[in-house]
Formats: structure tokens, C-alpha cells, sequence
């Protein structure tokens, strides 16, 4: 094009080489290209609406394979519209490309935006990312109408969309239920291949047990207006159970489930209908003094030796309250039996329980050689009780893992760890890889401090810390710098491991975000620093540095300029300094 031309606002090739915009679509595509090749009529200036890329803004350029002819005479544009209308089409020349025949990409690009990305069934290391959780985000899709009635919009969407739909199913943990789960997939068996993620849910109470009905009631049905206006007082004493002991107003009494399936017949349900299933969750629920899910029903304490049924393709097994699933070693052999290509195991106590430290340690003893993924959380988060303190006054304490930890690490790739935590763990690591010829394989490493242990020649009599371990407590700074200290050099072993991450969490900290953590990834470095921490660091791994050095903490100074206080942040900072943490545990207690 010339420069006259582009210059000139006046031309009367500007005015007629630009249509009106009109939507494009991909028949006519194929229509133009095809109508240009076999109209036996001279080249055209004209520009179509296949050979214009619609832009967002108010005017779009010229381009397309005829961008020399631009600078040819202008042509009647209206002339040129009758002729085309006027020229019939062949049959040959018409195009037989539909919105079905795109390539299969185009179609998974498309629902995974309305959908969300799908992830592998597998849990994989990557950098930066902590793989604890990929499984949960993973295979989680929406089930709303909407989105079920994309299956409709054609035969290749339909089997896209189902596969969305029913990659992750949540079963209620009743005979009821896997009854109608079974007739459901056997009145569908193409639906039953797409089933990747099965979880199990077992329900812990079951109906509202009413031992009266209350006198005071009136005899008639009532809406929920009428409920909603009633006094409460009447309707909650008329649901409880007529006991001097309880209060009426506020003491509700359940009966426990009675219909629950045992672990043989959910084994039995994903062994025959779900045969694709490479996820298997379970959740045992939680509460206080809960009954435990029984295994068979001739054995429902699962101590009788008797194997489930062998499920081989699933590969990730997730126990969620798992003190009612496995209260010792004997009931996590009857498990791993039953699942020998198990790769991640995922286990989490709501409480922390004797019998669980007991079961874990018996388990990392003799560790399945198939597991490369480890989940364990032998504490929930919770307000703090007196739980530890009623375990020391009992005289029973419970094992320490951190060797047994430290042992098993070099042979996962990954392990996540929610307990008592103190510097043996990586002691016990370098211990095992001196006397071994093999190399460690960890790459992402977590680590959920409820508390450190105590160093024994200081505190033989009790293993670990109290319990009040928090931001107020030096003690605890302390041991938890000795902790990132031993984690940082533990990085000469772990050559492949670029993802660490160690922290404390506590739900009734003044401020949670001074909660200490250490984190790396990849070279990069946040959380807690002191001199000693950086002379490891750069021992250890050379290349790897913080990305910003602050105190964290600052103080608030009073009258004469002494402290009283701290100044709390509202965002966790990238780096503290241990020392600064006396600022707070130096603060008069009222």
C-alpha cells in the first residue's frame, strides 16, 4: 500500500476495501478460499471477511494472502456482493468441516476452562509446589446442571464431559448406598471406565435418637414459618431425651450408624465396578469415643488374619480419620495386603492417639518398598488441651520418630509430615546414607511442627516440650532453629531435593503471621534466619540465598524509651530474625 493512500483519509480505496464486520466461522473459511479458486473472474482488491482478522479495537488492518493486490484500482464493492450471490456454488466446493471435527486438543483446551485443568491421578515432585496436596485439587471438577448439559452439545463432548463428571465420585459408606451405586453403573456401564478417584465416607451418627415426644408440642403439623417462629427452648427440649443429667436445651442425643458397610464390601464395590480406579479414599469421621469401622462382618476388630479383596490398579490410598479405620499394625497389614501397587499413602488423625504414634512406627519400620509418597498427620489442628499433659501423667509417652522418619527419607520422593518434629530426623538421615552407597531420591520435603523434642541429656525425663509451644516461648525458638539449622544441611545428602518446607502452626498465636517457618524452593529462600542459618545455607547449597533479610519483628517503645511491646505485621514477613522472637517473649504477662 502506498503512502498516499495511508496518509490520504479521503481515498476511496480506504472506503471500499473496509465491509462492515460480519461474524466468521469456520465453514466460511473454507467457503472463501474455495469460491476464490474456482470463480473464473480476475483477482479481486476486495478484502473478505476471511482474509480479515477482527480485532477489538474500533478498526482492524488488512492482511491476507492478497495484501499486494491493495494497491490495484478500487472495485465496486455492492457489484461484486450481486455477482457472488448471482454465482452458484458447486457441490464439490462446499466444505465438510464441522465444529466436531477439530482436533480433540481444541476440545479438551475448551472444557478444561470451564471445568479447571485436569491434573494426573498421580502425585508428582515439582518444583515450587508441595505435592501433599496435588491429589486433593486433582480430579475435583463441578457438577452443576449447566456444566452436565455440555455432554448434550455433541457425540464428542459427550464422552469429554462424562469423563469430567465422573472422574471423582463421593459414595456414602452404607449397604444402602453401594447398593445403588452398583444398580446405577450396571443400568450404565460406559459411565463406570471414567471412575478414577473412589471416596468413601462412612457416616459416624446416624438418626436424631427421640425417646418422648413432648406434651408441650401442639398436636399439628407445622411449616417452616411456624417452626421458625416457635420458641426454641420448646422445640429442643422436645428432641433431647427426658435425662435429669442433660441440660434440655442444648444436649441432643444420636444414635450411632447401623447400617455402615464393612471395609470387605467397599473393597468388593470398587474391586467390581469401578475397575479404572487408580484413588481410593476413605474417611472414617470423627468424634468423641468413635466407634470403629468394621472390617468383615464375621470379624468386624479385623484381628482374625482374613484378607480383602486385592485391588492392584489403585495407586494413591487416602485414610482420613484414620483412628477409625486402623488402630494397630495387624489392621494396616490386612491393608497394604489388599493394595500392593500402592506409590502414595496419605494418613491423617484428627487427635493424636498413642496407638497411632505406635501404628506409624510400626509401619515405617517395615515400609512397603512400592511407597515413594508420604502423608502422615499425627495431629490435627486443634485448640490446645491437655491431651500430651494427660499422656505424662499417665507415665506413657509416646515413640519418637524422627529417627524412623529420617531413616525411610532417602528412599521416597516426597514426605509430608504433620507431629512432633525435632533435629534427629535429619541426624538419623545422615547416619543411614553413610553406611548406604545408594542416593537419595527426596525432593519435596514438609514438614508441620506441633512441637519439638526435648534434647535428652537436658530433660531426660520428658520427651518433648510443653505444650504451650508457641512465639512467647524461647525455648521453642530455639529448638526450632536447631531444626532448620539440621534441615539446611541435610541438603549435601539430598542433592534432588528442591522443595523444603518447615513450619509451625498454631491456632492461638497472638499473631499467626509470626508464626516461624523456613522455606526453599528451588534457590530461592523465606522464613526464619540467623547467622548460623545462612553459614549452612551457604555451605550446603552455594547458590541458593533469601530474598529479602529484615528482622520481622520490630519493637514498640514506650515511656523512656523502653520496649513494651511489638509491632505486629499483617502479612507474614519473608524473613525473621530468631533473635528478634525475645521481643515478644520478653512482653509482661498481665
Amino acid at each position: 500500500m502506498t503512502a498516499d493512500l495511508i496518509s490520504s483519509p479521503s481515498s476511496p480505496f480506504m472506503i471500499s476495501a473496509i465491509p462492515p464486520p460480519r461474524p466468521v466461522s469456520v465453514n466460511a473459511l473454507a467457503r472463501a478460499s474455495s469460491l476464490s479458486d474456482t470463480l473464473p473472474c480476475s483477482k479481486s482488491t476486495r478484502s473478505t471477511s476471511a482474509e480479515i482478522t477482527i480485532h477489538d479495537g474500533p478498526s482492524a488492518a488488512p492482511v491476507g494472502p492478497d495484501y499486494l493486490g491493495w494497491a490495484q484500482p478500487p472495485v465496486d464493492t455492492e457489484m461484486e456482493d450481486a455477482q457472488l450471490a448471482e454465482t452458484p456454488l458447486p457441490l464439490f466446493c462446499r466444505s465438510e468441516i464441522q465444529f466436531e471435527h477439530l482436533p480433540v486438543e481444541i476440545h479438551e483446551t475448551i472444557l478444561d476452562h470451564l471445568f479447571g485443568e485436569r491434573t494426573s491421578a498421580l502425585t508428582t515432585s515439582a518444583g515450587g509446589k508441595s505435592p501433599a496436596r496435588s491429589w486433593n485439587k486433582s480430579l475435583r471438577h463441578p457438577r452443576r446442571k449447566a456444566l452436565s448439559n455440555l455432554a448434550l452439545i455433541s457425540p464428542v463432548w459427550r464422552a469429554l464431559v462424562q469423563d469430567r463428571i465422573y472422574r471423582h465420585i463421593k459414595l456414602k459408606g452404607t449397604t444402602d448406598e453401594l447398593a445403588e451405586s452398583a444398580r446405577w453403573f450396571r443400568a450404565h456401564p460406559h459411565l463406570a471406565p471414567y471412575v478414577r478417584h473412589v471416596e468413601v465416607w462412612v457416616p459416624v451418627w446416624g438418626q436424631r435418637a427421640i425417646k418422648h415426644s413432648s406434651r408441650h408440642l401442639p398436636p399439628r403439623r407445622f411449616n417452616d414459618e411456624d417452626v421458625a417462629a416457635m420458641d426454641m427452648g420448646v422445640v429442643q427440649a422436645a428432641m433431647a431425651w427426658n435425662d435429669p443429667d442433660s441440660s434440655p436445651t442444648t444436649d441432643y442425643k444420636y444414635h450411632y450408624a447401623s447400617h455402615n458397610a464393612t471395609l470387605e464390601e467397599m473393597f468388593v464395590h470398587v474391586q467390581t465396578v469401578f475397575s479404572e480406579a487408580r484413588i481410593l479414599t476413605l474417611e472414617g469421621g470423627h468424634c468423641k469415643k468413635p466407634p470403629m469401622v468394621r472390617h468383615f462382618r464375621s470379624d468386624p476388630s479385623g484381628h482374625s488374619n482374613q484378607c480383602l479383596p486385592m485391588l492392584p490398579d489403585i495407586q494413591t490410598f487416602v485414610m482420613r480419620g484414620a483412628w477409625n479405620i486402623m488402630r494397630d499394625h495387624q489392621h494396616w497389614s490386612t491393608l497394604s495386603k489388599s493394595l500392593p501397587n500402592v506409590r502414595e499413602w496419605h494418613c491423617s488423625y484428627a487427635k493424636p492417639k498413642i496407638e497411632g504414634y505406635e501404628t506409624i512406627a510400626g509401619i515405617l519400620r517395615r515400609l512397603p518398598s512400592s511407597l515413594i509418597h508420604i502423608n502422615v498427620s499425627l495431629e490435627g489442628f486443634y485448640n490446645k488441651d491437655n491431651t500430651q499433659s494427660r499422656w505424662m501423667g499417665d507415665g506413657v509417652n509416646p515413640p519418637h520418630l524422627c529417627r524412623l522418619l529420617g531413616g525411610v527419607a532417602p528412599r521416597l520422593e516426597s514426605l509430608t509430615f504433620t507431629g512432633k518434629v525435632c533435629a534427629c530426623l535429619f541426624d538419623s538421615t545422615r547416619d543411614s546414607m553413610s553406611t548406604s552407597q545408594g542416593k537419595s531420591k527426596l525432593k519435596s520435603l514438609d514438614l508441620v511442627v506441633k512441637t519439638c523434642c526435648r534434647d535428652k541429656k537436658l530433660h531426660p525425663g520428658l520427651p518433648f516440650l510443653d505444650e504451650f509451644s508457641g512465639i512467647t516461648n524461647m525455648n521453642f525458638i530455639r529448638a526450632f532453629e536447631k531444626l532448620v539449622v539440621s534441615a539446611i544441611q541435610s541438603l549435601k545428602i539430598h542433592h534432588e531435593l528442591n522443595y523444603m518446607r518447615v513450619r509451625f502452626i498454631d491456632l492461638d498465636s497472638a499473631c499467626p503471621p509470626l508464626n516461624p517457618y523456613f522455606q526453599l524452593v528451588e534457590s530461592q529462600c523465606t522464613g526464619l534466619w540467623s547467622e548460623q542459618i545462612l553459614e549452612s545455607l551457604h555451605e550446603s547449597r552455594p547458590d541458593a540465598a533469601y530474598l529479602k533479610l529484615t528482622d520481622g519483628i520490630y519493637p514498640q517503645y514506650g515511656h523512656n524509651h523502653q520496649v513494651v511491646g511489638a509491632i505486629y505485621p499483617r502479612t507474614r514477613p519473608l524473613s525473621i530474625h530468631a533473635s528478634t522472637y525475645r521481643i515478644i517473649a520478653d512482653v509482661p504477662k498481665p
